[in-house]
């Protein structure tokens, strides 16, 4: 009952943030003029844009009936796309740059989550685990979070394991919790850049979303270092607390799956560096694709916006995160000189390319599966005791 319950609560608060991005986005061009004078609000006048809004070489027409314009205008004006007009001006050479990008990331996610499997001693093979995040990317599409086809990667992995499968299912988390770390790090450092260059306080709320950013960082730093080292769980008694729970054989096994990689400090290096440029390519991906729209941000701007507002559509509020994302990045797009319906445009557009559409692929890899037919493990049995 419960578990409807809250089912029936996430699906309100979806329809909720969709009603919401919809009313905000505006579907009419518009141009803006300054007003008569300096302390006079700009005037905006609806109308339809013909062309490339992003050159000189474009018409609009007022929709009263007004004499058309054409480009470029003074240089003081201001052109405003409407949703759809966004959409037919895409620059197709960006948009496949930014396809491209969020393949080769898929593929540096795969090695890097084989890593971490063999750490726990679940021996998989590169095309293996490349094979899975294709499918739980197909599963993103239905699952309420924007990483909800980790639960089913996480699934499919222990199939037909007879031994370590805490191990395999706690390495999907692992595994998003490092890429999450190296992300949320990218951000700080660029925030840290613009804090000490003075240009904090240009864009509103941005100080209180790096002290933000700053707090999750050294919270996740300070407590997995405690929850790992032995000595700092007997000083503070999480193991007189971990042994006084109950369901004592869950929590061990959880507890193993977990510490095993204590004594595997190189294999989780050397996946927080393959994270680090896996995320930069996340970001030149989504760069790439709301540059093809004419978003008009800076790669720095999207350093910042792109990894809280990631870390934030993981939250399994809506599915596949639809409505989250699209209302924080037309929120954070506004803040930074953009505008609401861009940054909606740019992350429909981002979504139906990178999830959606490497999605579709991972549901014809799953469908067309000798795994799927006979019913048999992804990954074959291991031999290793746990």
């Amino acid at each position: 009952m419960k578990s409807h319950l809250a089912t029936v609560v996430k699906v309100l608060i979806a329809a909720a943030l969709v009603w919401f991005v919809v009313s905000q986005i505006e579907t009419t061009d518009r141009l803006e003029r300054p007003g008569a004078h300096a302390e006079a609000p700009p005037t905006l006048t609806p109308g339809n844009i013909e062309g490339d809004w992003r050159s000189n070489n474009w018409v609009f027409t007022p929709e009263d009936g007004g004499a058309e314009i054409t480009g470029p205008g003074e240089s003081n004006w201001r052109l405003h796309p409407g949703f759809f007009t966004a959409m037919r001006s895409l620059h197709w050479a960006w948009y496949l740059l930014g396809a491209v990008l969020w393949g080769v990331l898929l593929v540096m996610a795969a090695l890097r989550w084989q890593l971490l499997l063999r750490a726990a001693e679940v021996p998989v093979s590169a095309a293996q685990a490349l094979r899975l995040c294709f499918i739980g990317y197909f599963f993103n599409n239905v699952m309420f979070g924007a990483t909800g086809g980790d639960l089913v990667r996480a699934v499919m992995v222990t199939r037909g394991l007879e031994q370590n499968r805490v191990r395999a299912a706690l390495s999907v988390i692992v595994d998003r919790l490092i890429g999450l770390f190296a992300l949320l790090s990218l951000a700080a450092i660029v925030l840290g850049y613009i804090w000490y260059d003075g240009r904090i306080g240009e864009v509103r709320g941005l100080r209180d979303l790096a002290r933000a950013v700053y707090l999750v960082l050294g919270f996740a730093v300070v407590g997995s270092a405690i929850y790992l080292s032995q000595r700092a769980r007997q000083r503070l008694g999480l193991n007189w607390l971990l042994q006084r729970l109950p369901a004592q054989k869950v929590i061990h096994k959880l507890d193993d799956a977990i510490t095993v990689y204590r004594n595997r400090r190189g294999a989780v290096l050397v996946a927080l560096l393959i994270s680090l440029p896996l995320q930069i390519t996340g970001i030149l991906s989504f760069w790439a694709i709301g540059t093809a729209l004419g978003a008009g941000l800076g790669l720095a701007d999207d350093f910042v916006i792109f990894p809280v507002v990631q870390t934030a559509s993981a939250v399994p509020l809506a599915p596949a995160g639809w409505g989250v994302g699209e209302t924080l990045y037309g929120w954070f797009f506004q803040r930074f000189g953009s505008s609401f319906t861009l940054g909606v445009a740019v992350s429909v557009l981002f979504r139906l390319t990178t999830q959606v559409g490497y999605g579709l692929i991972g549901g014809l890899v799953w469908v067309g599966s000798r795994e799927r037919r006979l019913g048999l493990p992804i990954v074959p049995e291991q031999t290793t005791d746990s």
